[in-house]
């Protein structure tokens, strides 16, 4: 899933670049990282500044591939099979994984793992990506209280069985995703309570994990340091002892640590610089939508017509050439990247012009608050956008920013009207962007609530034949675009640079991989 906002007070900048400095090792990847990580518990991460340092830390059955993110290796499982009608996997797992403490991992370790994800007692937003076992939902929902009644089992103990609702056209997809994980529920018990949002377990230094690295040292704002995992299965073919990630809320002081040698891998190009010549620059398709999130339960913008004038009024081009300086123009929430899902004909309706009574009804409620993110990109967005709905529509607007975390808990809460942010797909299919609008969405932050919606996407889960799918997937999208909830800007790319100390970093669509085979060549 998912949010991507950078976030760390630019004062802590000139530290950061000296500990940089100071690092002497040179089998240490240093990355730039956006965010600030909430938490590094796989079953509570929302954001990509948090998976990034998660599928370092943590692996789950399946595992990302070193080249094409479209097919997936073993991971905690060796190998696994299907029935004819593909609503039952038997996974079998290797016998040598263990947690870093040396606790070794099962089927029971996988079971008790997503007995906590479901639990509704730990409210997990990831949950939903899990609602395809049988009755996994109706458990989450308390509408079943038994666990043994979720269609999991572990006949043997190195055997996981899961059992599906119907056939899923996407679910190996989805298993690469880090909800999936499990988690060491022995250590989280020690830490605290095993449902308990505030037990610290996933941010303390001798947090236990069973990927290829281990937490060596979190210091916030500052830096997160990764050491490998000689636990590991699979330790001897990690080639990089160490992994850094830093937070840069501002891409030009991102870049200048690139510059200097101080960072390896950056997480964007400042905008102004993305249409030169750089060396290491590298611009990797992505499935992931800048789009505006409305609050729609907000008066002013309980109204369809409102919203296709906000859309109608934004001039994309302009924002793509004078601001962002990569991605194109939006005509829809799903990206043109996503694989085998043609475009079709999703052109928003024209837009109905706003009578002036309409108009002061909005302003007399106080300008509309747009919330954004400290980013420097986008505040200038949001300036921008301001500007022109000022302009076009004569509807003042008031900027709101702030760092990451607060951002993200505003838009929890409901507060604000209007928002910039940006969804990055989990995994390679149509659903990972329409499924977050559906009414009972943990994800539907904009507040939409459709009913005709919900039935296409529900149709769609049970269809079987791939044409007829996408065919439903794309009504529900032509739905979408029509009553538009939220507002699609720009379908990004993954514009950034790498060292040629770098080698093996594989391109990705949704900008997660695996670091087990990245090597530094000095």
């Amino acid at each position: 899933m998912h949010f991507w906002i950078k976030t760390i007070l630019l004062s802590s900048c000139a530290l950061l670049l000296s500990s940089c400095g100071k690092q002497e090792s040179r089998n240490s990847l240093r990355i730039g990282n956006g965010a600030e990580p909430r938490t590094l518990d796989p079953q509570q991460a929302v954001s990509l500044a948090e998976a990034h340092v998660i599928t370092a830390l943590f692996e789950g059955l399946l595992s990302e591939p070193s080249t094409d993110d479209a097919l997936f290796e073993p991971g905690i499982a060796t190998s696994w099979e299907a029935n004819e009608k593909l609503t039952q996997y038997s996974f079998t797992l290797r016998e040598n994984a263990r947690w870093s403490d040396g606790t070794p991992i099962n089927a029971d370790t996988f079971l008790s793992s997503f007995e906590r994800i479901l639990n509704p007692q730990l409210s997990a937003q990831n949950s939903e990506l899990l609602f395809d076992i049988k009755n996994a939902k109706a458990y989450h929902m308390g509408e079943i209280k038994s666990f043994d009644q979720v269609g999991l089992s572990a006949p043997s103990e190195y055997t996981l069985v899961i059992t599906l609702e119907q056939p899923t056209a996407v679910f190996l997809q989805k298993m690469k995703h880090w909800s999936w994980f499990p988690v060491p529920v022995h250590f989280i018990e020690q830490k605290g309570g095993l449902y308990d949002i505030a037990n610290p377990w996933a941010s303390s230094n001798d947090l236990v994990s069973n990927g290829p690295y281990m937490l060596d040292r979190w210091q916030r704002n500052q830096r997160i340091t990764i050491a490998k995992n000689e636990a590991y299965w699979d330790a001897p073919t990690i080639s990089i002892e160490r992994v850094e990630f830093y937070p840069f809320e501002n891409t030009q002081s991102e870049y200048r640590a690139f510059l200097a040698g101080q960072l390896d891998i950056t997480e964007e190009i400042p905008s102004e610089l993305k249409d030169q010549k750089l060396d290491g620059a590298r611009a990797d398709p992505l499935l992931a939508t800048s789009y505006l999130l409305l609050n729609n339960e907000f008066p002013s913008l309980s109204d369809p017509n409102v919203r296709r004038a906000l859309s109608a009024a934004i001039d994309r081009g302009k924002l793509i050439k004078s601001i962002v300086k990569t991605g194109f123009p939006a005509s829809r929430f799903t990206p043109a990247a996503m694989p085998l899902y043609p475009l079709g004909d999703t052109s928003p309706p024209p837009a109905p012009e706003l009578p002036r009574e309409l108009v002061a009804q909005i302003n007399a409620n106080g300008p509309l608050r747009l919330v954004v993110s400290n980013r420097d990109v986008s505040i200038a967005v949001a300036e921008a956008l301001q500007e022109m709905w000022r302009r076009e529509l004569g509807i003042e607007i008031r900027i709101e920013n702030m760092e990451f975390k607060s951002f993200l808990d505003r838009l929890d809460n409901g507060d604000y009207d209007i928002s910039y942010i940006a969804w990055f797909g989990d995994y390679l299919d149509p659903f990972t962007f329409l499924g977050i609008w559906q009414s009972e969405s943990q994800y539907n932050r904009a507040r939409w609530e459709n009913s005709s919606f919900d039935k296409l996407l529900d149709q769609s889960a049970t269809q079987a034949d791939p044409a007829q799918r996408l065919e439903t997937l794309h009504k529900a999208e032509d739905l979408l675009t029509e009553q538009m909830p939220i507002i699609p800007l720009f379908w990004k790319s993954k514009d950034y640079l790498v060292s040629p100390h770098v080698r093996n970093w594989p391109a990705s669509l949704t900008d997660i991989r695996s670091y087990k085979h990245v090597e530094l060549k000095h």
